[in-house]
């Protein structure tokens, strides 16, 4: 639960009075959620000598969202929400893999048969059967959130 649900109804306004004109003057008033937004809100919140942590966003920026008429009617405290996310994850993976085919050959050699196989074998490894598979690295590429449901 956010810190600033139990400030009283005075500070709250005056929080949003001082958002409302600085974002007005200075910030992204389409982009509630914003670099600059962010620097305004810890301006106002440091004014005043109080700290913010992330969930403290989430209910100031909640708040003046709901209040756009935070000086003629009565404050309207946020509700913490429950949402579920499916994040979409992009990677790149490096992957060592080991097959079994069968070949047949009248070669005696094996170093012969290996050679044999690299220049006239059409076969095709996937043809054979996977025994091991090692994932020794990856890097993730990009994300995406995918769906966003509310739950409470």
């Amino acid at each position: 639960m956010s810190k600033f649900k139990n400030l009283t109804e005075k500070n709250m306004r005056f929080i949003l009075k001082k958002m409302n004109n600085d974002i007005g003057k200075y910030g992204k008033p389409r982009e509630l959620v914003s670099g600059v937004n962010e620097k305004i809100v810890k301006d106002i919140l440091d004014d005043i000598g109080m700290s913010i942590e992330t969930e403290d966003f989430s209910f100031i920026y909640s708040l003046y969202r709901m209040n756009p008429n935070y000086e003629t009617e009565p404050i309207k405290i946020p509700e913490l929400h429950t949402y579920e996310i499916t994040t979409r994850r992009y990677a790149t993976i490096s992957v060592r893999e080991y097959w079994k085919n069968t070949f047949k050959s009248y070669l005696e050699d094996e170093d012969d048969v290996q050679d044999f196989v690299g220049w006239f074998d059409n076969s095709d490894w996937w043809d054979g059967d996977m025994i091991d598979r090692d994932e020794y690295d990856e890097e993730t590429t990009d994300t995406d959130i995918d769906e966003i449901n509310k739950i409470s």
